[in-house]
């Protein structure tokens, strides 16, 4: 992060200068349906998972989870504080197997939506390019995929933990959760996507659609704070695949991770009200 700053900083400046503050209501707006609805997904999930969580309490643990993401190494901190202290089945010390359970799929349901969006906007932009061998080679490397994971699922078909995974990704529980983590998704890259329109950058969608998946996936690795430093290098080195200039591309990474931090902002006041929660 320091390098980039060093090296591109004064172009970073020059167009942070031109941002129009009138995007941030509906940034604002947006990360409210994002953090009601992933709170519907986790309360969704740990009922399935045969446990049942307050919807309230969950999203105001989401908030909180969001905050600590935001501020705490790893991005993790914040899942691992509302798997410990959010109550399973209206008790202050819930089974913590299934609370962890429904913390792991939650998020795994929406790194699986996130990939499909990517394959999904990989295969657009090939057809759209008229890179045709290309999109057969996707769906070639899709299906081999596709069939190794169900030869996991056949081979160890009597473990525990497959099976819970099984359960709970497979139906109409698959379906009801998948297509509320793609509609989140959305949220993600539409707010990626304001975050360029104010800075007055001209931009290609389909290419943001491919290409905003890599850089939100890249901020949920566990070796940043926030996910700073590596989102922006991520942006850094596709900025060409999104046709913009690499300080064009950091800036609209930095931009965002600035409005993550802010929408996070009301698990703060959830976090020092939280004897509440656990009354």
């Amino acid at each position: 992060m320091a390098y980039i700053i060093i090296i591109y900083g004064n172009e970073i400046t020059i167009i942070v200068k031109d941002i129009d503050l009138v995007f941030l209501p509906l940034v604002l707006l947006i990360s409210f349906i994002q953090y009601t609805l992933s709170a519907w997904r986790w309360c969704y999930i740990a009922k399935k998972n045969h446990s049942m969580i307050n919807y309230g309490d969950a999203l105001r643990y989401y908030y909180i989870a969001g905050f600590m993401n935001n501020i705490l190494p790893t991005g993790i901190v914040g899942d691992i504080y509302r798997t410990l202290n959010i109550k399973i089945n209206n008790k202050n010390s819930g089974n913590l197997i299934k609370s962890l359970q429904s913390v792991i799929f939650e998020r795994l349901s929406g790194q699986i939506a996130l990939i499909v969006t990517f394959i999904l906007s990989l295969q657009v932009f090939f057809i759209v390019n008229q890179k045709y061998q290309a999109s057969i080679y996707l769906l070639i490397l899709i299906t081999v995929i596709f069939i190794f994971i169900k030869l996991i699922f056949f081979y160890q078909k009597k473990n525990k933990y497959l099976v819970n995974f099984k359960y709970i990704f497979t139906g109409k529980r698959l379906y009801r959760h998948f297509l509320m983590s793609l509609i989140i998704v959305m949220t993600y890259i539409t707010t990626y996507i304001v975050c360029a329109y104010s800075l007055n950058l001209n931009i290609d969608l389909i290419s943001f659609f491919v290409f905003a998946p890599i850089i939100l996936f890249s901020m949920a690795l566990p070796v940043s704070i926030g996910g700073w430093g590596i989102r922006e290098t991520t942006a850094l080195a596709i900025s060409f695949l999104l046709g913009l200039s690499v300080s064009a591309s950091v800036t609209v990474a930095i931009v965002y991770g600035i409005c993550n931090l802010l929408c996070s902002l009301p698990g703060v006041y959830f976090f020092f009200t939280r004897k509440a929660l656990k009354s």
